[in-house]
């Protein structure tokens, strides 16, 4: 092969070798993308309490029904604090964004002061993301909605339906003194007794069980099915990309 045809296939070479690393730094240091999301309450009897929401890779979630319940997001279904899973989530390398919802959402129809229905905003994720959602259900012991790890949309929007959880971690006594004191205030109607604070350790679940969906309100005490009920769907999720 003469000098000249070895120069040519070495510049092909090295021009070859050029493009594929251009590529792999493309696909390394892809854009991330802009969506828009809208969270609804669709119940009648059950407010929902500051959430937290995640943009995060495949194998990064926040909760998953048949597993137990982490410490965070106990502290959300019992007492509807999202600030230990904001701070749980703020140390993964496998989050993308996280959106503290600050504010709880009202049931369905009904505004109490600045606090309405839903909730209109903006999070970020990189090509692969997916999205979890937790939020308590106020009038529950340790209800809660939430969506695991769902698919982004790569264009366009998506809804979810979200369903009611519970996160195993209390017993469901359905008792105002053991029911956080936001009910009476968001809620259909005050319970009795109220402000009377929320005794945790009197109904802890000893053990805790796994995640499962929620069985509802039985009635009996504090909590009226009539009332403070539902039937699932709780919450509509809907996903818009919008760069």
């Amino acid at each position: 092969m003469t000098n000249r045809r070895l120069l040519t296939v070495a510049l092909a070479v090295a021009a070859l070798a050029t493009v594929l690393i251009g590529c792999a730094s493309a696909g390394a240091t892809a854009p991330e993308r802009t969506y828009r999301v809208t969270l609804t309450n669709l119940t009648d009897g059950q407010p929902f309490s500051p959430g937290v929401i995640a943009t995060h890779r495949p194998n990064t979630g926040l909760f998953s029904v048949g597993e137990l319940a982490h410490p965070p997001i106990e502290a959300i279904a019992e007492d509807g604090n999202e600030a230990p899973a904001v701070a749980a989530l703020s140390s993964l390398d496998g989050i993308t964004d996280i959106f503290d919802l600050g504010h709880p959402l009202t049931p369905s129809g009904k505004t109490v002061g600045t606090f309405s229905d839903s909730v209109t905003f903006e999070i970020q994720a990189r090509p692969g993301d997916r999205l979890s959602v937790v939020t308590m259900l106020i009038c529950t012991n340790d209800g809660f909605t939430g969506l695991d790890s769902g698919h982004l949309p790569a264009h366009g929007s998506r809804v979810f339906m979200l369903n009611s959880y519970d996160a195993g971690t209390e017993d469901n006594t359905e008792e105002s003194v053991d029911i956080v004191d936001p009910c009476s205030g968001l809620g259909p109607v005050p319970l009795a007794g109220d402000p009377d604070g929320n005794d945790e350790a009197g109904v802890d679940s000893d053990p805790h069980v796994a995640i499962s969906h929620h069985p509802g309100i039985a009635g009996g005490s504090d909590l009226s099915p009539s009332e403070h009920g539902w039937t699932d769907p709780v919450a509509m999720l809907t996903v818009e990309r919008i760069n």
